[in-house]
């Protein structure tokens, strides 16, 4: 149960599969009841859900909810409309009673933007990032001049022995743009970094970097580069780098952000 399968499939996967087509199927209606009360399951954690996961667990979600009848709730003293699903906003404590006869799910979720960046942080992939001037010479980013071109390395490196179709994400600072994108294999008069591995794909965003490739148990590392340009004078959040499987995002590698300054010509 705990192993991944190149279908994306997992035990979690697999749980809200059953429960949706046992439901739907009519077949072994004993079972529908228990396997459903005892989902989502502990290993259930949202930040690390694969789009599979997501997409049956909303699939289970929505065969469980037929039938049921409308909730009766009271919050804060005052009745609520009755329904199949109420929903509250909480702008401070309330006190929330079940006033019907049947059990109530209750679900609480928290929106809002971090105060600090997130951390530096890593799970099953290391990757690292380098610049370097169009003559191979190691680059300071933090100080730069105002239409400086230069290049960014980014070495990616899977330490589990798995296949992985990774997402790299390199978000841009607002003084900089990308000034050309790098095919795959050495780069004519840009030897002094290598080869580049090729990728599945390079979308053509302007405020960010980003490739899709694979790594394996034979091919573990993924190397890419970009050529970038200074173009606007002055001081700026430099967002750190994110990398993660496309398909178990629980599986991912995050280089802490920073500063960078553009200086005038």
């Amino acid at each position: 149960s705990n192993w991944w399968w190149s279908d994306y499939g997992s035990a979690l996967r697999d749980r809200f599969a059953i429960a949706v087509l046992l439901t739907e199927s009519g077949l072994l209606p004993d079972r529908v009841n228990p396997l459903i009360a005892t989902l989502p399951g502990t290993e259930l954690k949202p930040e690390a859900l694969s789009t599979q996961e997501q997409a049956w667990a909303v699939a289970a979600a929505a065969v469980a909810g037929r039938g049921l009848q409308p909730a009766s709730i009271e919050a804060g003293g005052v009745a609520l409309k009755p329904a199949p699903m109420v929903s509250l906003r909480l702008t401070e404590p309330v006190t929330v009673r079940n006033t019907g006869t049947a059990a109530i799910w209750q679900t609480v979720s928290a929106r809002g933007v971090t105060v600090q960046p997130p951390p530096a942080e890593a799970n099953g992939i290391e990757v690292q990032r380098r610049f370097f001037n169009n003559a191979g010479n190691v680059l300071d980013p933090v100080r730069l001049k105002q239409n400086d071109t230069f290049i960014m390395v980014l070495d990616v490196r899977s330490t589990d022995d798995q296949e992985h179709s990774l997402a790299v994400v390199q978000g841009l600072p607002a003084g900089w743009e990308i000034a050309g994108r790098f095919g795959d294999g050495e780069i004519p008069g840009l030897s002094w970094f290598g080869k580049l591995d090729k990728l599945d794909a390079q979308p053509a965003a302007d405020d960010r970097f980003a490739a899709v490739g694979q790594v394996s148990r034979y091919t573990p590392s993924l190397r890419t580069a970009v050529r970038l340009r200074a173009v606007s004078v002055g001081d700026f959040e430099f967002p750190g780098t994110d990398v993660a499987d496309m398909y178990r995002p629980g599986i991912f590698a995050r280089l802490a952000s920073g500063r960078i300054a553009v200086a005038a010509p």
